[in-house]
C-alpha cells in the first residue's frame, strides 16, 4: 500500500473537549464532546471520539489546548471502530476579518 501522508505522525495522548457545529436539514446545533488526540503531524492530527464526525466538519478545541496545536481542525476522513470514531483532521488557521 502506498503511503499518502506528507509528514510523519508522532504518537501523543492529549485528552481534549471540542465543539462542532452540526448542520441538520433545517437547523444547526453546536455540540461539545470529549476526545483524545492520538497523533500529530505538521499538517494535522488524529483523534478518537464517540461523536460521529464526518468529512468537512470543523472542530474548535475548547479544553486541553496544547502549545503549538491550532485551536481549529477540519475533518479529512473518519471511520467508525466499534463504538468510537477515529478521525484525521487538518489544521486550520482562522483569521479575524472586520466587516
Amino acid at each position: 500500500m502506498k503511503e499518502r501522508r506528507k509528514s510523519t505522525r508522532i504518537p501523543v495522548y492529549y485528552p481534549i473537549r471540542y465543539a462542532v457545529t452540526d448542520l441538520q436539514t433545517s437547523y444547526a446545533s453546536v455540540v461539545e464532546v470529549a476526545a483524545t488526540i492520538i497523533d500529530l503531524s505538521e499538517q494535522g492530527f488524529g483523534i478518537i471520539t464517540e461523536y460521529p464526525l464526518r468529512k468537512g466538519h470543523v472542530i474548535t478545541i475548547r479544553e486541553g489546548k496544547k502549545e503549538g496545536i491550532p485551536h481549529y481542525g477540519m475533518v479529512k476522513w473518519s471511520k467508525r471502530i466499534n463504538n468510537q470514531v477515529r478521525a484525521g483532521l487538518g489544521f486550520l488557521k482562522l483569521s479575524r476579518t472586520k466587516h
